[in-house]
């Protein structure tokens, strides 16, 4: 008995202690400074944010398909609950940009700084529709209703494109820009590569 109890607590204490070095390293990492740039990051994240805009995308015009079925708006929970999570991921994204636009390379805080109304107002406006939605459920299929969703659908369609045109534009012009460094950083081959050289 007294041996159970002190195997007990001596697992208890290692798990006490175990917590604590794995928390100690990621308390006490040392804070990025924005002379520390990591553009890739950077670059990965607006290509995450493009991709996300185009699945609110998706998910507004299948809201706006819903229009078209006999089923109810309580009936379409899981696809909803599905967009929730991508609204709740571009949300957590606009954060995150906003938070590395000091360590990002000019052209990066530029597409930051263009892109960043455009996704907030994505995730905004779709927000709205679910939660109108939600809260009056009777109104799903009603003329009014639809016409409500048609709008998002259309906005969230310019939104989306307009976000993907911005942050495909921003790649161009680091290609660009890697063009005119006097390494072939990317990655031409033929007379273009020797031409630079």
């Amino acid at each position: 008995m007294k041996v159970r109890r002190f195997l007990a607590g001596a697992g208890t204490v290692s798990l006490l202690l175990a917590g604590l070095l794995g928390t100690s390293q990621k308390v006490f990492a040392a804070p990025r400074r924005d002379g520390d740039r990591d553009p890739k990051q950077v670059s990965m994240l607006l290509v995450d944010a493009k991709t996300v805009a185009l699945q609110v995308k998706d998910d507004a015009i299948t809201m706006q398909g819903y229009t078209r079925t006999d089923l109810t708006w309580e009936a379409h929970a899981a696809t909803v609950a599905k967009m929730r999570e991508h609204l709740t991921i571009l949300e957590d994204q606009v954060t995150t940009l906003k938070a590395l636009a000091g360590a990002a390379e000019p052209w990066q805080k530029t597409v930051i700084v263009r892109i960043e109304p455009y996704l907030t107002a994505l995730a905004k406006d779709n927000e709205a529709v679910i939660d109108e939605m939600d809260a009056h459920p009777s109104l799903f299929g009603t003329p009014a209703a639809n016409a409500y969703l048609d709008a998002n659908a259309n906005s969230a369609a310019y939104l989306a494109d307009l976000i993907a045109s911005l942050v495909d534009s921003g790649s161009i012009r680091e290609k660009i820009q890697d063009y005119d460094q006097p390494e072939d950083t990317c990655g031409l081959m033929g007379e273009a590569a020797r031409a630079i050289r």
